[in-house]
């Protein structure tokens, strides 16, 4: 079973689009909705990490402390001992939903990907109602994106 670091995840992303660095809220977001699709899909975690339900939606505190404290080298999450980039042995099916994230909302902004994981009815929206920095469990998060991956099979059979 896998179980990537929420910072080795990120940087999958970090290298597609450089510019995501400048945008945490973006990359939380990508790392949250690949963890919950991967969970819908293939039935184990991506990531290992805590979520927790922020103001702002789900956040890996694991991924702001570190941008915090040591920010990006060379665009990347970068080990501070190591000083080498945190990498992920992803799986092929980890991959595809990786691209399918990346397909399906790489366009957006954080801001527009922090209103989608923080709509009324969300896993966020559950713990967010328990208090700040309350943890998302991976049961209801796999429960939402088996839902929104029902829709979206429903929807490209009847494209």
């Amino acid at each position: 079973m896998s179980n990537h670091r929420a910072l080795a995840v990120a940087n999958h992303f970090l290298r597609l689009s450089p510019s995501i660095g400048g945008d945490q809220m973006k990359l939380q977001k990508l790392v949250y909705i690949s963890h919950g699709f991967n969970l819908a899909i293939n039935h184990e975690p991506l990531v290992r990490d805590r979520i927790e339900a922020w103001d702002g939606g789900p956040v890996f505190r694991s991924i702001w402390d570190h941008i915090r404290d040591f920010g990006l080298k060379d665009g990347l999450l970068v080990s501070p001992i190591t000083k080498q980039p945190y990498e992920a042995e992803l799986t092929p099916n980890e991959c595809e939903v990786l691209e399918h994230v990346w397909g399906r909302y790489g366009s957006y902004k954080g801001a527009d990907l922090s209103h989608m994981t923080h709509k009324s009815g969300t896993p966020w929206y559950h713990a967010y109602a328990q208090g700040r920095n309350t943890p998302i469990s991976n049961e209801a998060i796999e429960r939402h994106y088996a839902l929104l991956a029902q829709a979206g099979r429903e929807e490209a059979a009847q494209a």
